[in-house]
């Protein structure tokens, strides 16, 4: 068992069931400006791309994301416009 202080448990939020995956947790959390590389194969294993919870993401809180492959095709980049 490890007890954290204030400052180290300020930034750390627990995952929730259901929705609450990690990619989803990093995007609530994303303020503009900054951008997030989701790894193929490390980050994101499942057949289909994130952009269904980048979008779900989006529509729920109002942020808007600039999304898309990464230019050598080895995962996507999210930008977090406004």
């Amino acid at each position: 068992m490890k007890k954290l202080t204030a400052e180290e448990a300020q930034d750390m939020h627990p995952l929730r069931p259901g929705r609450f995956t990690l990619l989803y947790t990093q995007l609530m959390q994303m303020k503009v400006g900054e951008a997030l590389i989701i790894e193929r194969g490390k980050d994101w294993v499942t057949k289909y791309p994130p952009y269904n919870t980048i979008r779900n993401v989006a529509k729920n809180t109002g942020f808007v994301f600039d999304f898309g492959r990464m230019p050598d095709v080895s995962g996507w980049l999210v930008k977090r416009v406004k």
